[in-house]
């Protein structure tokens, strides 16, 4: 065997592979494992795996309380992502390490080891302390090892001793930095950014953790501080889980007034349980193990969930409270409605893995079985009201699961939920392989409307064809091809696609055209106008112009050589074309053949009517003869047929024909193919190579003529739309990757066009680039608007006196006075080639209209198909119409489900009346995992797609779709969300276009950011002393300062004015020299202010006081003399305001004030003629003063806006198909958020409160985050 770390060995079949030995095998020293691997740690490097380390910080501070050490616990979360934890325990221990076995650690401080080593700690020491869940061991010095710093103080002895870290490494020894009386340990850390991607802390899911931890140690004061929003939060509750219980049931109404409760040691273990039943339907139960959430239970849970069912069948059987019904009661049944918390503390807990998600200890199934059973059956018989309230309810679980059951089984002997059937609205993906697939769930009932199935399609073979026949094609394996409008406004031909029933019994309308026609299809179906663009058909109004298809067969005559071949005439170039000449334009660009086949377009079948692209093909001249002859053996070889021929030719008309024919571009084209014959022999070719290179070296004019032609291709690339979007693409990644390359070429072009003289040859180079051809372009698209005007008017004329009215037509000019409204003999002169036949022939064709829509009491079954990259086709009657919008997606691995309206609300709903709702059972149906419990219940393996994504409207209706599905998820199939399958799309609230720029911009800030952005770029600003004598442009960067503390301004401004604090408000506080903390309303429209937390807080207490002996009297006066009313436990319900924005304010008018600006400047309006402007703003187009700071934020959005067309998306059915693809659904480049439950509590509450029945705590919590919300339509 080979022994050098480079030596290789020879496997069998002769391949070389390096040798697998010692050398491979690493030794990573100290914590550079947790570095290596952080998720083994902490879960994941997301935002579970960041508060993670603020849980094992504070878990340390926790285990201090569980000892007796600790009373009150503070984290602060500071700017810059990092976050303290001090508590006033003990103090981890400093002394240096005597008793260690390890000759490295013997001599070091205790405070280094914990901090620095893993499995050191107090926790290991059961004479330290009994019970633990942190202490010092693997957590903080995981923590220590995943931060980009850590500071630590410990507060003992008298002392204060110090130690930093940098990503684990100490700075320097444990020494002392002052003298303190206090003691505990202050832990500060800031999350190593390399490793967290730039996740945030957030204040709302650390404080629900530590309200956890509040409830879990009755007694206790945990506050969380967040010095980026001036937030503070104080936790202190003294009736521990009892309380933490009748937290969780606020919005609920419970069966019982109050919970069960109980504490028990047994085997060394505390075992703490409170439980409490209440109407909903839903279980919530919460188990800890040493103050540590375990949200994938364990053993602990077990024997809880099993101790439970035991107890209240026993009692059901005991008292015989079934009476004869024929069914048992399950654990789900028992458990239907709870809310319970479990609290134990062990000495030794082993979890599964470093997150302790799971307790592994098999013991404490037991015990924990022994101590609920015990204490339950002794509750039961002393209060037997609450038990047969609590059986009642089980019983009635049971019977509704029974009543689920069979509800289940009709609607699977139905094919609803059966396995392999699909509801008929899926449009269904082509891929198997469910971890590739995606299902997009839409609002919107069939996304994009649909025709009824007798409504004939205009096919390229000649026929008009019903939707249920192109099924039954389809089916048969035949392919079609429909007319359709492309991109540039021409007529072309594209395949047929998916073609499939939409939905049954659908809601319809008919669309009557001015022919008679008519055509049936669901009122949200799509018609294209003339002008190229759509309406919905319940929207079209008589006299509406559609886009037309006319078609008509060739006669001889004029350039007209070939008879009977159909013709298709061009809206765009109003003119007739070949529809056989549209099926070899479509083979040449997707590559069926190519021009070099020949010059001779033939039909296959010999059919002329038959335009499909797949019967075209091209042949040479000599190829399309031998077609011909062999075709005429059958047909033109007939004795009769060939003697006719030949008399033919005697004639001088013929020959002069033949005489003609060789004069004509074909003949020469022909005889150019034959030439190029000669290129074959090598000889001829090399000659001819000497030859023109000896030219071209000699000729400086052709080399020049050569440059531009080359010049001329590479325009033509780029003209390419798939072409730019490719580079677009490959920049895009480059910047993402590379952030600070964006920045340094944005500061570089900064000072490029700071400089005069760069600007005066850019001005230069813009003249430079009016050259003939983009003059060209610039006039063909003007004279397309000045066609399209003059013939719109003409039509009209038309439509009313049956012909072309000079006369009437300059009139009609006269009165619109439009200047893009050219003569009548100008029209005819410049699109016609003075022509009037052919003038007549458009304003005739120009296109249908609407006579009426009518609505049909009928409901039929509908039908649509796809049409690649145009999205639109031609109806038999000769009008075009928008496709599915379902080809936004890739049919390979994305389906779409649509889903009308709102779906049930399922917080409040048994199964028998969740499997009632259509919706719902459609959703279930396609997602294809089961409901329910038990084994014919929820299957999360049998999924279908790996990604289920919620798309919504930005609109409030699109926000309670989307509330609806994650309320149903959340409540019926929970796993796939712990697993990660349920997405929220995320399409973006803006198109924007500027010049030749086009985005998408996915927020209201980073709107506003580039409107400043363009807006800065495009004006200058002149700012003026206050008497207007002395003046001074700003510059760019200077404006820009500026303008942030303006937007802050603005923004903060707009939260007071929300609730009801104007800015006249500001500058009284302002002059009054202070600023209020808080507002109360005492009585309607009159109003307290509060300057400090002490103020509010004895306010409050004042009135609590006074609430709880209003209590008592009514409890007194309801017979309940010795009535006492619990501390916290009364819904306080004070409408007080916390006025956060105005330190901020204060903040953001010294920063003004810096610049030599004030902030009561901000509403500033001219009042009088003599008041001078703050500034002039100048952009290209104009120049206006401004009064005050607003109307300068103002000025350079309007300039930002200037030259822009904005579009707000306020739903998805407002993007094309191409749109929806690039935005939502293209995976590279999409945002989707995933959904997640790091918070199983705060969740649970939330649902509970938005989705349940009480109206005033859902009020209240919308009032509470309304500042939260963003890019919101209402």
């Amino acid at each position: 065997m080979p022994n050098n770390p480079t030596d290789t060995e020879v496997l069998p079949g002769g391949k070389n592979e390096e040798v697998y030995d010692s050398s491979k095998i690493q030794v990573l020293e100290g914590l550079e494992a947790v570095r290596k691997r952080p998720a083994m740690y902490i879960g994941s490097t997301g935002p579970s795996g960041l508060h993670h380390l603020v849980y094992e910080a504070v878990d340390n501070s926790v285990d201090e309380i569980l000892a007796g050490r600790c009373k009150s616990v503070e984290v602060v979360l500071h700017a810059w992502n990092s976050v303290t934890v001090l508590d006033d325990g003990s103090g981890i221990p400093v002394d240096p390490m005597r008793d260690v076995k390890d000759p490295k650690l013997k001599g070091k401080s205790a405070l280094e080891v914990v901090m620095t080593v893993l499995h050191a700690g107090g926790k290991f020491d059961r004479r330290a302390y009994k019970v633990s869940g942190g202490l010092h061991g693997v957590g903080i010095s995981v923590v220590n090892a995943l931060s980009e710093w850590v500071e630590v103080e410990v507060y003992r002895d008298g002392k204060v001793w110090f130690q930093a870290y940098d990503r684990g490494k100490p700075r320097a020894a444990v020494a002392p930095k002052g003298k303190s009386d206090d003691h505990g340990t202050k832990v500060t850390f800031k999350p190593d950014p390399d490793i967290f991607n730039g996740h945030l802390f957030s204040y709302d899911t650390l404080s629900n953790r530590l309200r956890e931890l509040a409830f879990l140690n009755a007694g206790a004061h945990i506050t969380i501080i967040d010095e980026r929003e001036d937030k503070k939060h104080v936790f202190h509750y003294e009736g521990g889980i009892t309380q933490f219980v009748k937290f969780l049931n606020a919005n609920k109404k419970s069966i019982y007034p109050e919970p069960i409760s109980f504490s028990k040691t047994k085997d060394e273990a505390v075992v703490d349980v409170s439980i409490q039943y209440n109407e909903d339907y839903s279980e919530s139960v919460y188990s800890f193990v040493n103050n540590i959430n375990t949200p994938e239970g364990g053993t602990h849970l077990s024997g809880f969930r099993s101790a439970l069912t035991r107890v209240i069948n026993d009692y059901i059987k005991k008292y015989d409270l079934l009476k004869g019904k024929n069914f048992n009661i399950t654990g789900d049944d028992v458990r239907e409605g709870l809310t319970a918390v479990l609290s134990i503390k062990i000495p030794s807990p082993q979890f599964e893995g470093q997150t302790k998600s799971k307790l592994g200890n098999a013991e404490v199934e037991g015990t924990v079985k022994s101590v609920v059973g015990e204490q339950l059956v002794t509750f039961f018989e002393e209060n037997p009201a609450t038990a047969k309230a609590i059986v009642a309810k089980a019983v009635g679980a049971a019977e509704a699961r029974e009543a689920a059951r069979k509800a289940k089984d009709l609607t699977r002997r139905k094919g609803v939920l059966g396995e392999g059937t699909l509801p008929g609205k899926l449009a269904d993906c082509q891929e198997r392989d469910a971890a590739k697939c995606e299902l997009f769930i839409v609002e919107g009932d069939s996304a994009g409307g649909c025709f009824d199935g007798h409504t004939e399609v205009a096919l390229s073979d000649g026929r008009n064809v019903s939707f249920v026949q192109l099924v039954q094609e389809l089916e048969q394996g035949k392919k079609n091809y429909c007319y359709t409008i492309r991109k540039d406004g021409r007529i072309g031909l594209a395949p047929i696609e998916n073609v499939r029933r939409t939905k049954k019994e659908a809601e319809v309308l008919k669309v009557v055209l001015d022919d008679g026609s008519d055509i049936v299809c669901t009122p949200d179906h799509r018609f294209m106008l003339r002008d190229g663009s759509y309406c919905e058909a319940k929207d079209l109004a008589a006299g509406d112009s559609l886009m037309p298809l006319r078609r008509q067969l060739s006669r001889l005559g004029k350039r007209i050589t070939i008879e009977g071949y159909e013709m298709v005439y061009d809206p765009r170039d109003m003119r007739w074309l070949f529809t056989h000449m549209l099926a070899d334009r479509y083979n040449l660009e997707t590559g069926a053949y190519e021009e070099a086949a020949g010059p001779h377009r033939h039909h296959k079948d010999f059919d002329k009517r038959n335009n499909n692209p797949d019967n075209i093909v091209r042949l040479t001249s000599e190829g399309h003869l031998d077609e011909h002859r062999r075709h005429a053996k059958k047909t033109l070889h007939r004795p009769d047929v060939i003697e006719k021929g030949r008399l033919l030719r005697k004639t001088k008309e013929f020959r002069d024909k033949i005489r003609a024919a060789m004069s004509r571009p074909q003949m020469r084209a022909s005889l150019s193919a034959r030439a190029k014959k000669q290129w074959e022999d090598p000889e001829y070719k090399r000659t001819m190579a000497e030859k023109f290179l000896e030219f071209y070296r000699s000729n400086p004019e052709y080399r020049d003529t050569n440059r531009k032609s080359l010049d001329k291709a590479q325009r033509e690339h780029w003209s390419s739309p798939e072409a730019r979007r490719e580079q677009a693409d490959r920049t895009r990644e480059f910047f993402a990757r590379h952030p600070e390359a964006r920045e340094a070429l944005t500061e570089i072009a900064r000072k490029q066009w700071a400089d005069q003289a760069l600007r005066g040859w850019r001005s230069g180079k813009t003249q430079e680039q009016w050259t003939p051809e983009f003059r060209a372009k610039r006039k063909a698209a003007y004279n397309q608007t000045y066609l399209q005007k003059g013939l719109a008017v003409l039509h009209r004329l038309y439509s009313k006196n049956g012909r072309i009215d000079e006369s009437a037509y300059n009139a009609e000019r006269e009165a619109l006075r439009d200047k893009s409204l050219l003569r009548l003999d100008t029209i005819r002169a410049r699109f016609f080639g003075g022509d009037q036949k052919r003038l007549d022939e458009a304003v005739a064709h120009f296109n249908h209209k609407v006579r009426e829509v009518v609505k049909l009491q009928d409901k039929l079954d509908v039908y649509d198909l796809e049409v690649p990259n145009t999205h639109n086709f031609a109806l038999g009657s000769g009008v075009f119409v928008h496709n599915s919008a379902k080809q936004g997606r890739n049919r390979e691995f994305q389906a779409i489900l649509p889903i009308k309206g709102k779906i049930l609300n399922v917080e409040r709903a048994r199964m028998v009346k969740i499997l009632s709702n259509e919706e719902i059972r459609t959703l279930i149906s396609a997602v294809g995992t089961g409901i329910g419990e038990g084994e014919d219940g929820l299957k999360p393996e049998k999924l279908r797609y790996h990604k289920l994504i919620i798309m919504a409207d930005a609109d409030v209706d699109g926000q309670h779709i989307r509330t609806l599905m994650l309320t149903f998820f959340y409540r019926q199939m929970r796993p796939l969300i712990e697993r990660g399958h349920i997405h929220i799309a995320q399409p973006p609230l803006y198109k924007v276009k500027k010049g030749k720029k086009e985005m998408y911009i996915d927020t209201e800030d980073k709107m506003n950011a580039w409107l400043l952005r363009e807006g800065i770029e495009d004006v200058e600003v002149r700012a003026f002393s206050a008497d207007g004598k002395k003046s001074k442009v700003l510059e760019k960067r200077e404006l820009e300062g500026i303008l942030k503390y303006l937007i802050d301004a603005e923004s903060l401004l707009r939260h007071l004015e929300r609730k009801g604090i104007l800015f006249d408000d500001f500058l009284r506080f302002k002059k009054e020299g202070k600023f209020p903390a808080y507002r109360f309303e005492e009585s309607p429209g009159q109003y307290l202010y509060f300057y400090s937390d002490k103020e509010w807080r004895a306010k409050q207490d004042e009135l609590l006081a006074a609430r709880r002996e209003r209590i008592r009297a009514e409890l007194k006066a309801e017979g309940e003399a010795d009535a006492a009313v619990a501390e916290g436990e009364e819904d306080l319900g004070f409408d007080v305001q916390e006025l956060w924005e105005l330190p901020k304010l204060q903040e953001l008018d010294r920063k003004l004030d810096n610049l030599g600006l004030d902030i009561t400047w901000y509403a500033r309006v001219k009042d009088d003629e003599k008041m001078k402007p703050l500034f002039t703003c100048k952009s290209a187009r104009s120049e206006a003063p401004g009064y005050g700071l607003r109307d300068l934020l103002e000025s350079v959005r309007e300039a930002g806006r200037s030259g822009a067309m904005i579009q707000r998306y306020k739903g998805l059915g407002e993007m094309n198909p191409e749109q929806l693809w690039e935005t939502t659904m293209d995976p590279k480049r999409r945002k989707l958020l995933r959904v997640t439950l790091e918070d199983l509590a705060g969740a649970e509450s939330a649902f509970t409160t938005l989705m349940g029945d009480k109206v005033g705590p859902r009020r209240q919590f919308i009032e509470t985050h309304a500042k939260e919300v963003r890019n919101l339509d209402i």
